[in-house]
């Protein structure tokens, strides 16, 4: 992150006197129909004097905005003068080399459908015809690592040892996407901008937003309706500016247009901003009536204009519906860096849902995945020992010693750890608490922003305590008489625990009384939460699924023949 942070800096003042490739020229091996977002940043056209008097241009009027009076302005001005000249000193070499000695003069930040939940965002600069020479000048220049760096067809991308085979992977296996592609019709509507971001929605998001998947259910419809809408209507998003709009605060040259929103038609733009107008309505009356309520007794109220107030100020930001697409205006003409991320937020709130779905998607199933890997390790245990687990190992006097979880450590891949705990004392030990903080994959789901371990067995049904000191053996096959297919064996739960603790497995019980989005028991996920089945399978249960069919599967020998699926 240091590495990239720096790299940054550098570029941020750099210049160069050649003509830059567009974007979609230089990067086109990258691109793919899966690209969700793409960010080109051009530094030929400025220098770094041409900054430094932008920004003290910027500061003085700032000065004289507040009301400075002479004197006071200027010394302040003085003093702005001295800082940004020792930011010449120290900015320079690094422009010097990066622009005449290695030769980076553009640079892309791309979000790839294939990468979401792995790697993320890549930084991809243009790195054909360099030499090793210039690879090492940048290493030390950045003080990166040895594998800071993938070089990969003509690129160079910042990763690591953990990403480097998925990015390789990634871009060895992208296809290029066609010059009539979404994503290329964005980049033609800011092409002179020396910053162009379009954001793109793939034809895979778009059947995941058709789901409402990673959507709360308790999101109001207004919401709810305008997001699933934009997934569906929304070709593309795109911005772009130059230095000289932010740093000298001058007028766009050729248009005053800020955030570019492409719609399939001109009616879905015309209903799109008239969505937009009804969420500002509902937005303002609900912030009142919370307030009203939070006020009542405090003999305080907020005036009705306020709220008029805030209606009218948000309309005036409403895009303009110009045939099939929406327009983002700068008022007057003049482009300010708080307009630029006002803008840009707009967009990418228009098409973040459906890249939140997406990832909520991967780690759903990435959750599922564990659960399928920790019941497999059960059935290993199984055939290893005659019966799953015991719910836990108890000492001499039947207190607990170690969770179910520490019994199949050596069934997941973990026989190293495993053979490293003590047994034969409590898991708090102060020899075994050492391990508290060791992360065993596959006991996080990834969904969970609690942190710690997830994944619960039932206690008392299918996983029982051990009944004598050294039993490691406890509920078999055959006494799961409900049949395997039909008999809960591990859910999850809201609030992490550590995966050693053998007292935090849920009871049937607290199963049936707290499964709810907000309850102990239940996922992260929408609408309901990742089980393992004792035959090894895994399902997804809905939150309103009903409570009898619930409790009949979280017995082994009920008697019950519930069919849920």
């Amino acid at each position: 992150m240091r590495t990239l942070t720096k790299l940054a800096i550098c570029l941020a003042l750099l210049t160069a006197t050649v003509n830059r490739a567009p974007a979609q020229e230089t990067f086109a091996p990258l691109i793919s129909e899966n690209c969700v977002a793409f960010i080109h940043v051009d530094f030929s056209k400025i220098d770094i004097d041409t900054v430094k008097a932008a920004l003290q241009k910027t500061g003085e009027e700032l000065l004289r905005e507040l009301g400075f009076d002479e004197d006071s302005f200027t010394a302040t001005a003085r003093e702005l003068a001295i800082e940004l000249e020792k930011l010449d000193v120290i900015a320079r070499p690094y422009w010097e080399t990066i622009t005449k000695e290695i030769g980076i003069t553009e640079i892309a930040t791309i979000l790839d459908l294939e990468l979401f939940d792995s790697v993320g965002p890549v930084v991809a600069i243009p790195w054909k015809n360099k030499t090793a020479a210039q690879l090492e000048t940048l290493y030390t220049l950045l003080q990166a690592p040895e594998d800071g760096f993938i070089e990969i067809d003509g690129f160079l991308i910042p990763g690591n040892s953990w990403s480097a085979d998925e990015i390789t992977d990634w871009a060895k296996a992208v296809k290029p996407a066609p010059a009539n592609s979404a994503i290329y019709e964005a980049l033609k509507s800011v092409a002179d901008a020396d910053v162009k971001i379009v954001a793109t929605i793939p034809e895979q998001l778009r059947a995941m937003a058709r789901s409402g998947i990673g959507l709360p259910p308790d999101m109001p419809q207004e919401v709810r309706g305008l997001i699933m809408f934009a997934a569906q209507r929304v070709q593309w998003a795109s911005t772009g500016f130059s230095f000289s709009d932010i740093l000298g605060g001058e007028a766009r040259e050729n248009s005053d247009v800020l955030l570019t929103i492409k719609t399939n038609r001109a009616s879905d733009a015309t209903m799109l901003r008239g969505m937009l107008e009804q969420l500002i309505e509902l937005g303002v009356n609900t912030a009142r009536f919370g307030m009203d309520m939070a006020m009542q007794n405090e003999g305080f109220y907020v005036p009705p204009l306020a709220y008029s107030f805030a209606k009218g100020f948000l309309r005036t930001l409403l895009p303009d519906a110009e045939g099939d697409k929406l327009l983002f205006r700068a008022q007057g003409g003049m482009m300010s860096p708080q307009v630029t991320v006002a803008t840009v937020g707009v967009g990418v709130a228009l098409l973040l849902p459906a890249v939140q779905a997406a990832r909520e998607a991967a780690r759903r199933m990435q959750c599922a995945n564990q659960i399928k890997q920790i019941a497999l390790a059960l059935h290993t245990y199984h055939d290893t020992h005659g019966a799953f687990p015991p719910l836990y190992t108890v000492d001499a006097n039947g207190n607990p010693l170690h969770s179910w979880r520490v019994l199949i450590l050596p069934f997941m891949e973990q026989l190293v750890l495993y053979e490293m705990i003590r047994l034969d004392e409590p898991w708090d030990s102060p020899y075994n608490s050492q391990f508290h903080d060791t992360r065993v994959f596959g006991f996080n789901c990834p969904s969970n922003p609690t942190g710690g371990c997830v994944y619960s067995g039932i206690a008392g049904e299918v996983f029982m305590p051990a009944t004598a000191a050294g039993r490691v053996t406890g509920v078999g096959l055959g006494a799961i008489t409900d049949g395997t297919s039909n008999t809960l064996a591990i859910v999850e739960v809201r609030e992490g625990f550590n995966w050693m603790d053998p007292t935090k497995d849920v009871t049937l019980d607290e199963l049936v009384e707290d499964f709810s989005r907000w309850g102990r028991v239940g996922g992260w996920h929408t609408g309901g939460m990742n089980v393992g089945m004792c035959d090894g399978s895994v399902r997804f249960i809905s939150e309103t699924i009903d409570r009898a069919v619930l409790r009949a599967l979280g017995t082994k020998a009920g008697g019950e023949s519930p069919n849920f699926w």
